[in-house]
């Protein structure tokens, strides 16, 4: 740290310019600190918005997947109906019965 050297030629004048001096090398000195603090908090933010997004993106993606991926050519093995479709087929079939089909009489 600099010190504001005594005038030797009066003992009680002040020195304005070199108190400026001083004064703007302590501004100047401040103000690159704060712009250091500045910039590692955006670098920070810029970090933690990138891993949001990918994350975003991420997402996005799996729940677009499917829609763009179906295939009817890769399907293998016989397809079961689903439950509903197989109780609706026995219930026709249980009240759809007549003992009298395929008999000639």
């Amino acid at each position: 740290m600099n010190r504001i050297a005594p005038n030797p030629t009066a003992s009680n004048s002040i020195d304005i310019a070199a108190i400026e001096r001083h004064a703007r090398a302590l501004r100047a000195q401040e103000i690159q600190r704060l712009q250091g603090l500045f910039a590692e908090r955006l670098s920070l933010y810029a970090v933690l918005l990138g891993h949001s997004l990918l994350g975003a993106l991420g997402f996005v993606g799996e729940a677009l997947r499917p829609a763009f991926s179906w295939n009817p050519q890769a399907l293998t093995g016989k397809i079961r109906p689903a439950i509903g479709v197989s109780l609706n087929r026995l219930a026709r079939r249980l009240f759809a019965w007549n003992p009298r089909v395929g008999r000639s009489c």
